[in-house]
């Protein structure tokens, strides 16, 4: 049998990490990056669409209210069965190149029967979630809907281990999609900046940063609404905000940052801030709360989700009801307004990474699962 450092892993995903070896920050890089120390990642998948099938894509699901419009264009069956044609495609390119497959999200099936390939899959959310919690994010009704459902269940039941974030995806996947418990690992997230060094660390700034593109989801709504109670009580605090292109609402001390591409300008707003807030509604994971606390940063965030399994409440954190902005802007004032707190707090963060989520914790928690996997099959194969 083959040593685990010689085993072949293949990427499948739609995330741009095909040079995940040199740009290392860029968003689910250090998943494979992890992987290639580990084992050995001998290529990336991505089964994305054309220029004319995106073209289509939209025309076919275009919708007057962005979101929605956004919404339909990721999630719908046109798409989903143009994506899998593609992984068929370059997956039997790969044939005899790799000895197992780790899938990234599920937007799409690793060929048209999935039960032909060996792979495994990690992610942090599925349909039945978002529709069960957030029912914005879910555009099909009806037979399209349950037809979507049978295609995750199809991919979820024929992954040899499945490896989701959170405990609460977990659930999910037994309780709404039937998967054996055994097969269901939770193995959580790791920071895409590792961890950093807290010298110089100063946490007397008074400045909160939101990071999230999805501003509604992500509770910017209510932060708003807190952040003007904060100010009453801190008049010089700050709220930096990253995500939407343009103001939402202009308040005293919110200063809106746009869109930060530049992963070292967003580690600089990292390093600068005092905490970091995300009080999203529905939030089925969150690798954003890693990176601020890889940074050092303590966590005020909601109760939502898988939010609890992140935030060590009174630890690393503090959690406000979703929803609240009393609870909300009481958290912040209790940490922006008392430098010694947020420093013990930013300290166990930061540690909390470094001691059991960093990437390298992840594909740990992965690989004898990972090596069964290909032990198991080498030995149908032989």
């Amino acid at each position: 049998m083959d040593t685990p450092s010689s085993i072949r892993i293949l990427g499948l995903t739609l995330e741009k990490v095909a040079n995940f070896r040199q740009n290392p920050l860029a968003k689910s890089s250090g998943l494979y990056g992890a992987l290639d120390r580990r084992y050995d990642v001998v290529g990336i998948v991505r089964p994305t669409l054309t220029q004319v099938e995106t073209l289509v894509n939209r025309t076919l699901h275009y919708h007057p209210q962005r979101t929605r419009w956004v919404a339909q264009n990721h999630v719908n069956l046109w798409a989903y069965r143009r994506r899998t044609m593609h992984a068929e495609q370059q997956l039997q390119e790969w044939a005899g190149r790799y000895d197992l497959i780790v899938q990234l999200h599920t937007i799409f099936s690793p060929g048209f029967t999935p039960q032909r390939y060996h792979y495994v899959l990690h992610t942090d959310n599925t349909y039945m979630l978002s529709e069960r919690h957030y029912p914005g994010w879910t555009t099909l009704r009806g037979q399209q809907r349950d037809a979507w459902v049978r295609h995750e269940r199809e991919v979820y039941r024929n992954a040899a281990f499945l490896f989701p974030r959170s405990a609460f995806l977990a659930r999910s996947f037994i309780e709404d999609y039937g998967c054996d418990p055994e097969r269901v690992i939770v193995v959580g997230g790791g920071s895409n900046y590792g961890v950093r060094s807290l010298e110089g660390k100063a946490y007397d700034c008074q400045t909160a940063l939101f990071v999230g593109y999805d501003f509604a989801r992500k509770g910017g709504m209510v932060l708003l609404d807190a952040w003007e109670q904060v100010r009453r009580a801190l008049p010089a605090a700050q709220l930096w905000i990253v995500g939407p292109p343009k103001p939402v609402r202009e308040l005293p001390g919110v200063h809106w940052l746009g869109q930060i591409n530049d992963r070292a300008e967003l580690a600089r707003r990292y390093q600068e801030a005092t905490v970091f807030v995300l009080p999203s509604i529905f939030e089925p994971w969150g690798h954003v709360f890693f990176e601020a606390m890889s940074f050092g940063l303590p966590l005020v965030g909601s109760t939502a989700c898988a939010l609890p399994e992140i935030i060590r409440d009174g630890e690393t954190g503090l959690l406000a009801e979703t929803g609240q902005a009393e609870p909300l802007s009481e958290a912040l004032i209790a940490l922006l307004g008392n430098p010694q707190r947020a420093e013990q707090f930013g300290h166990a963060a930061n540690r909390h990474v470094a001691h059991g989520h960093t990437w390298d914790d992840v594909v740990a928690r992965m690989a004898p699962h990972i090596e069964q996997t290909v032990a198991e099959h080498s030995a149908v194969v032989s």
